[in-house]
């Protein structure tokens, strides 16, 4: 009884101070040897929101014998962290130590939380090395492991190794089968994707799972493959409502929008009868600004506060790159302006395309001065965009100051030169 009082104490914990309080109580009480609760504590306060990674690491160091899992949830909270590949050194501590205690033995948890670490952090040799020690300590057999051993094989970019592992696994469920298709996808072999969904009804496993369905439409967009996508939006409708799923529908809306048909994806935006997100959104503004139709993209950007969501730096990136297709200056202005007063910080992007907009008025003093006054490093590319734009408007100051940065940076690029000399070839009709 008192250990399940302990354990469900340890769930209610909300505040990192009350972890703290329990883990005192903990040491008073004697319940630190309680290998269960131990590690039960030690993976609320390194994996939960409100906890602390830094102090979890200073409790295991405390432990004279750590087992297996107080091993798992130091490896857990790492791999969830900032710093995913500190999790890949913490497994090979537990492997050294593993060779001469029992106690702390490499499981199937050990492998798995290491091999989402990779997959953060695009570590492609220690992947490989834990799909050895996979093979060795026979964990092969597991489903779950394999796939995820696959999604990190396949969010690295090694299609190869993930389309070997795939083919080998005894086992396959529906994740597996997402796995190598958001893979295949993210690595332009949407081709690939598409035939690996079809041969899922063919080996009669349901297709119409969201996250499946998702990748699928995915592969659609990449190949603009608008009838196709038709075919796996019906299959999905067969089971399921497409109003009653935000993620499926943002799918579609980008789909649509990818393939050139933007009313369709108003259609389905507009008809959508359960909360749209931010990026339901944020995918229908963008739509509408890479085709043209600037005035209708920021017709829902304006109508986005209205319905209650709080416009984020995607939002603001597809508003601006409306007003930078349709010459809104002033209007873009506006709105980059306005992203400090909604808590957005502006990136590259944004400024890029404020930039971008800027110049191609003519307000080239103003982009100037708006590059000036970035708080990172501005990319070259805003320097390159300023020279282009003094080049079609034969400004040679501002060619020069743009010519002088590029260079500054490191930047030697032919065309850059050829700029600057087509400036000066037209004569001294631009300095301001």
């Amino acid at each position: 009884m008192a250990r399940v009082y302990m354990e469900t104490m340890i769930q209610k914990c909300v505040t990192f101070s009350q972890i703290k309080q329990l883990q005192s109580h903990f040491l008073t009480a004697g319940h630190f040897q309680s290998s269960f609760l131990r590690s039960r504590l030690l993976e609320r306060c390194a994996i939960s929101p409100f906890g602390d990674l830094s102090f979890a690491v200073k409790i295991f160091r405390h432990i004279p014998k750590p087992l297996t899992n107080d091993w798992n949830a130091i490896i857990r909270g790492f791999a969830g962290s900032s710093h995913p590949s500190f999790a890949f050194s913490w497994y090979r501590s537990m492997l050294q130590r593993s060779s001469s205690s029992a106690m702390c033995r490499v499981d199937a948890l050990t492998c798995s939380f290491t091999l989402k670490a990779c997959a953060r952090a695009l570590c492609c040799s220690a992947m490989v090395q834990i799909h050895c020690q996979i093979s060795r300590r026979g964990f092969s057999a597991d489903a779950l492991l394999c796939t995820t051993l696959l999604d990190a094989y396949s969010k690295n970019g090694d299609l190869i190794s993930a389309l070997k592992l795939f083919d080998e696994m005894p086992v396959r469920d529906v994740a597996s089968w997402n796995a190598l298709i958001a893979g295949l996808v993210a690595g332009n072999r949407a081709n690939e994707a598409l035939e690996l969904y079809k041969r899922m009804e063919m080996e009669g496993i349901r297709r119409s799972e969201v996250t499946v369905v998702v990748a699928a439409l995915g592969a659609c967009s990449h190949l603009g493959d608008v009838k196709e996508g038709e075919k796996i939006l019906h299959g999905y409708n067969k089971d399921e409502k497409l109003d009653h799923n935000v993620i499926v529908s943002n799918a579609v809306i980008d789909m649509y929008s990818k393939c050139g048909f933007v009313d369709k994806a108003f259609q389905v935006f507009d008809q959508f009868m359960g909360k749209k997100s931010v990026v339901t959104w944020n995918t229908m503004i963008t739509g509408f600004a890479v085709h043209g139709e600037a005035h209708r993209a920021l017709e829902i950007f304006e109508k986005l506060e209205h319905n209650g969501i709080k416009p984020d730096d995607v939002s603001y990136l597809a508003a601006l790159t409306a007003c930078r297709h349709a010459g809104l200056v002033e209007y873009g202005m506006s709105i980059f302006n306005n992203m400090a007063c909604n808590g957005v910080e502006p990136n590259m992007k944004h400024y890029g395309c404020v930039v971008d907009l800027l110049s191609r008025a003519g307000r080239l003093r103003e982009a100037h001065d708006i590059i000036c006054s970035m708080s990172m490093v501005p990319d070259p590319v805003l320097w390159q965009s300023l020279l282009g734009a003094a080049e079609i408007h034969n400004n040679v100051e501002m060619a020069e100051i743009a010519s002088r940065k590029i260079k500054e940076m490191g930047v030697n690029n032919d065309g850059d030169f050829v700029l600057l000399s087509n400036v000066y070839a037209r004569g001294d009709g631009g300095r301001t």
